[in-house]
């Protein structure tokens, strides 16, 4: 299952983007606008905070999902009984965040969205226009930032054995429209074949972004584009010893986006959220 690495300074990337996205629901960016130097310098920030920062004082109240999750609230992906091993913050434009991190997250975020818009108005332009008919406007003109969210996430180390059927992050699809996700500091990331079953790992460079279609778009787009089913294994080995930073950016559309005639944006993210945990958190 052949997922693209495009390096964004080809003449042919918008083309590969979407043949690796249509193919697999999943595509690596490299030599994009944000550096690696900029990614790592957020991770090891981030990761700094939820060692030392004291995140309980940003505790989610549970009907905004802002805030700090610790493991104890860590979502339980749909299907699974157990809670996936990890914590997280999650942000969007307007929420709390430590003011020593405000600014450097702030325009992370706006530099991940921009690029996001980037990909939606390429998946636009090298598809069929009938996939796309449904809509007013261009499509990258969907992307709302005020309900697209910015999750930092950390994978404690494993240094006893993990409870039984716990793992970083279990099999799901993502809910939005795309995910753009900087490659983690640790590998373990993969994705699911449709067709055979198998799980294959994502091979994402230092630096690079890993692009993803989410079940918003899968169904806006009846199936064209794919929601590829993926996960996050646990480490075996020296790795197991160590976290794992990364910071997935969920582009989401306005609540009143008709993806179908079953389905709002807004209609299908409640389906979707009383599904997991954080519909529980909610209710």
């Amino acid at each position: 299952m052949e997922v693209k690495l495009v390096d964004l300074n080809g003449p042919d990337a918008p083309r590969l983007v979407t043949e690796s996205l249509i193919q697999s629901g999943f595509a690596v960016l490299t030599n994009h606008a944000i550096s690696t130097k900029e990614i790592t310098d957020f991770y090891a920030s981030w990761e700094d905070f939820f060692l030392k920062g004291n995140p309980e004082q940003f505790l989610t109240d549970g009907a905004s999902q802002k805030g700090y999750f610790p493991p104890s609230l860590a979502e339980t992906a749909k299907g699974n009984d157990a809670q996936d091993l990890k914590e997280y913050f999650q942000y969007w434009p307007g929420g709390d965040l430590p003011s020593h991190l405000s600014g450097m997250t702030k325009n992370f975020f706006d530099e991940i969205t921009t690029l996001g818009e980037l990909v939606m108005m390429w998946l636009e332009s090298h598809t069929d226009k009938n996939l796309w008919e449904k809509l007013e406007r261009p499509f990258k003109d969907y992307l709302s930032k005020e309900h697209t969210l910015l999750r930092i996430l950390r994978y404690p180390a494993q240094t006893g054995k993990p409870a039984p059927k716990s793992v970083r992050a279990a099999a799901h699809e993502d809910i939005n429209l795309i995910t753009m996700l900087p490659a983690a500091n640790q590998s373990g990331l993969e994705l699911k074949s449709k067709s055979t079953g198998e799980w294959f790992p994502v091979e994402a460079p230092a630096g690079s972004i890993v692009v993803n279609i989410g079940d918003m778009l899968q169904e806006l787009t009846e199936g064209i584009l794919p929601s590829t089913p993926h996960r996050v294994v646990n480490p075996t080995g020296e790795a197991a010893l160590s976290s794992r930073m990364t910071a997935p950016v969920f582009c989401h559309p306005a609540p009143d986006l008709r993806l179908s005639e079953r389905y709002t944006a807004g209609s299908y993210l409640e389906e979707r959220l009383s599904e997991i945990n954080l519909g529980e958190l909610t209710s």
